[in-house]
């Protein structure tokens, strides 16, 4: 809802703007407008954003791609049972006693 409110509100903004121009008597001058290079480096900067997008989102998917691939070459083997340790192997470790400390 609020995707199209935003949406709906751009747009009539856009029309009243354009019919406002359309409107007016001015002649246009020669040579690029400030308007003009502010949009020329907008749209540079939004052409940037989606290369780089675009490369990333590239990078993931043959990530992904290349990680299933590897998931699937190696076969699962399963493990085989450990073998019982004899008694004299194993060692019990001592419990350490750790005091806690209290804020008051």
């Amino acid at each position: 809802m609020l995707t199209k409110r935003i949406f709906l509100l751009t747009l009539s903004g856009l029309l009243v703007g354009y019919t406002a121009t359309a409107q007016s008597a001015t002649p246009a001058s020669a040579g690029p407008q400030p308007t003009d290079v502010l949009s020329w480096l907008a749209w540079g900067l939004a052409a940037v954003v989606l290369l780089f997008g675009m490369m990333t989102a590239s990078s993931l998917a043959s990530a992904v791609a290349q990680s299933v691939q590897e998931n699937e070459a190696t076969p699962a083997v399963p493990e085989a049972a450990p073998a019982v340790a004899s008694m004299a192997s194993v060692v019990p470790t001592p419990a350490v006693l750790v005091e806690q400390k209290v804020a008051a």
